[in-house]
């Protein structure tokens, strides 16, 4: 695991090309890692090299946004913006003009963006006229230790071009801890991987558009603190207001490959820092503010937006109210059909309409909420329907727009299905004696029936995930009937009655989030509820198996990171699973599973973890094939996000090295403060990243092997859980 997040620009030099052509003979070298693999190869236009954004910027620790309106490209580093147009000279840096050498293009469908202006964001560049290579060094400032037979580069044998735009001296990156911290090992795992730890993700075709009428102009004021962010709940509509206690400078905005809109506020305080509660109203699944860099001083809120939601940015006239937007949907046609003992109910807006339904007429109707949008289709009669027999359209005075649909006799089972603009709701055949109570979550199988189970029996498997609960009833189903029941009230998606090898009744849901269920019996129904794992749990500790799958972390000694530390993980979770006072999950279970760093931190954030516990493996690896065979010891990685914890992720980074070293006898390396690892960024809760030992040392490296020692390890990462669980409960 490597100790920096690594973002790199590339910058080249003037080469004589009157024409474009591919550039297959030009290499790009990063940190001595050369580039390869590229979807498109670099290319030379007008004596000017531009390569793939997101394949190379992304994978490196950039931030890459996609504006298809405006066909603008945003890089994000730091406190820095570039923003360029595709065919166009013409750009913007931190939101002051600058001409490019030669402009951005699209070439089948990637996007080519030149890397002259990387210098003007702080990175080192030098030309190896020999090799036809660019050498590119990170802007975060090093001191390798000596090394033997370091690999050579050549000083250029030509100038820099000179044509660079002036403007003001960027501003860098944050590199300063705001409490002293311990000097971090170099040469190590962090230096040829971890700066991977920021994983691509699949580009989303249909990504939020900016619909702003008014753009913002940077002014310079003092800085200014955020005290608050107002959400929908508050502000009666589609929209999240930040407010601060003195005009904002400026802000500015990218949307990412995966569709989170970054809203960027500079030279501000953020004094919120958290989670932010997610609304019905507005097409996003998840909302966060932080403090990105102190020096200088930016604010970040990022939006997990459902598909091309539009919204706009606008300024209160003091510029102490940032508002985010999010338009309307407009609802223009609604069509039923009936196909043999099938009902169906297409819903047609502007935007992708984002539902829900609502069991509270049962039986008489069900209804479909569809959250920011207004209602400009009729009611209709549902011709020959088998269940359904009309539907009438409304809008909810301040809320959402909603189509009831009546129903016959027989209460029936349903899906939803997206199609572009549209929405389906199938009605079909109906699970005997089985609803479904949205408001409270509840799952009824009624007795009536005839069915019957002792509720101390009903065996559990939870696969959170792949989001799936499975429930086996002590007893069989026939006279509950076999199929799906679709429930999409943004907890479950559907539950599924089968029945297994055994004869016994076999209910699994289809959860949208991770869930807990209780099972509990009345006179007339055994009910089944679904709860949020923080409402029901005191403690909760989420385990990260660093690496897997395409990640694949270091390998020396004949020993794999990803698989070394998913043997210790398992420990540390057999452990936990017996202490009735603490609910562990994990992050991975397997190691042919890819998972992004970055989900596994809002995993983390979306059960209420109120711990966070990355488990790596290091390796002192200068560049590739020249090691230092000689690191060793346990180090502990921390940063301070604990809003709305008692304690501070240092503390906790206190109390789990003092165990590691304690218990296992190991050298101890000390607290590292690193606050742009990917998993500190954006997890909410105090976190750590504990280093085991080093790979690359052959003693320490057979000891990592043995059972022995690793649950040596195992127990000393549980007894710190248990430590900081004791002295600081949760707040919950």
């Amino acid at each position: 695991m490597k100790k920096y997040i690594v973002f790199v620009f590339f910058a080249l030099f003037s080469i004589m090309f009157a024409s474009i052509t591919y550039a297959s003979d030009v290499r790009v070298i990063v940190n001595n890692q050369e580039m390869t693999g590229l979807p498109t190869p670099p290319i030379l236009r007008d004596a000017r090299v531009l390569v793939p954004a997101r394949a190379v910027f992304e994978r490196l620790g950039a931030e890459v946004g996609w504006h298809d309106g405006n066909r603008q490209v945003s890089v994000f580093y730091g406190s820095n913006v570039l923003v360029m147009t595709i065919n166009s000279n013409a750009a913007t840096l931190n939101g002051t003009p600058i001409t490019l050498p030669t402009p951005p293009i699209l070439i089948n469908g990637n996007t080519l963006i030149p890397l002259r202006p990387a210098e003007l964001m702080g990175f080192y560049v030098n030309w190896d006229d020999s090799r036809r290579a660019a050498i590119v060094n990170s802007p975060i400032p090093t001191v390798p230790p000596p090394i033997i037979n370091p690999p050579t580069i050549p000083p250029p044998t030509t100038a820099p071009s000179a044509e660079a735009p002036t403007i003001p001296a960027p501003t860098q990156p944050n590199t300063q801890s705001p409490q002293p911290p311990t000097a971090p090992s170099l040469g190590d795992d962090d230096v040829l991987h971890d700066r991977y730890e920021d994983d691509d993700t699949p580009v989303n075709q249909g990504l939020a558009q900016n619909i702003s009428t008014t753009p913002i102009v940077a002014r310079q004021y003092p800085k200014a603190d955020i005290t608050q962010v107002l959400t929908p709940s508050q502000t009666g509509m589609a929209a999240y207001t930040v407010v601060a206690s003195s005009p904002i400078s400026n802000v500015s905005y990218f949307v990412l490959g995966d569709n989170r809109l970054v809203v960027v506020m500079h030279n501000t305080v953020n004094l919120v820092n958290g989670n932010l509660a997610v609304h019905h109203s507005v097409p996003i699944t998840g909302a966060r503010i932080t403090q990105y860099t102190t020096t200088p001083m930016v604010s970040r809120i990022v939006f997990d937006v459902v598909g091309a939601a539009q919204f706009s940015l606008s300024l209160s006239s003091n510029r102490h109210e940032l508002t985010i937007s999010f338009a309307k949907n407009n609802i223009s046609s609604i069509v039923s059909n009936t196909i043999t003992t099938t009902d169906t109910i297409t819903i047609q807006g502007t935007q992708s309409p984002t539902v829900r339904i609502s069991t509270e007429g049962y039986p008489n109707f069900l209804t479909i909420l569809v959250d920011n949008a207004t209602m400009n289709a009729s009611g209709g009669i549902i011709a020959n329907g088998t269940f359904a027999t009309n539907f009438t359209t409304g809008q909810r005075i301040n809320g959402p727009a909603y189509i009831n649909i009546y129903m016959r006799d027989t209460w029936p089972s349903f899906n939803v299905a997206q199609n572009g603009n549209a929405v389906t709701l199938t009605l079909h055949h109906n699970l005997t004696g089985i609803r479904y109570d949205s408001l409270r979550r509840e799952l009824i199988i009624c007795r009536s029936t005839g069915f019957s189970m002792n509720t101390n029996q009903v065996q559990r498997i939870d696969n959170y995930l792949r989001l799936q609960y499975s429930l086996i009833l002590p007893n069989a189903a026939t006279m509950l009937g076999r199929g799906e029941l679709g429930i999409m009230d943004g907890f479950i998606n559907a539950v599924t009655l089968d029945t297994n090898s055994q004869g016994n009744a076999v209910l699994t849901f289809d959860t949208a989030r991770i869930l807990n269920f209780s099972v509990h019996e009345t006179a007339n129904s055994y009910i089944i509820r679904a709860h949020l794992p923080r409402e029901v749990n005191p403690f909760i500790v989420v385990i990260d198996p660093g690496h897997g799958g395409t990640n694949p972390g270091s390998a020396h000694n004949g020993i794999r990171e990803p698989e070394l530390v998913l043997i210790i993980a398992n420990k540390v979770m057999e452990l936990l699973d017996a202490n009735p006072n603490i609910t562990v999950y994990m992050t991975r279970h397997d190691n042919t599973t890819t998972v992004p760093n970055r989900q596994r931190a809002y995993f983390a954030n979306d059960i209420g973890a109120d711990l966070f516990v990355s488990i790596h493996a290091n390796a002192a690896e200068y560049s590739p094939g020249v090691i230092n065979t000689t690191a060793r010891g346990i180090e502990t990685l921390y940063s301070l996000n604990n809003a709305g914890h008692p304690f501070t992720g240092r503390q906790f980074a206190e109390i789990v090295q003092r165990h590691m070293t304690t218990r296992t006898g190991a050298v101890s390396r000390n607290l590292i403060y690193r606050p742009n690892v990917v998993v500190f960024r954006y997890t909410t809760m105090p976190s750590v990243l504990v280093e085991v030992g080093f790979l690359t040392n052959p003693q320490e490296a057979a000891l990592l092997t043995t059972a022995q020692y690793q649950w040596q390890l195992a127990r000393a990462i549980y007894d710190a859980i248990v430590e900081a669980a004791t002295r600081f409960p949760s707040q919950r």
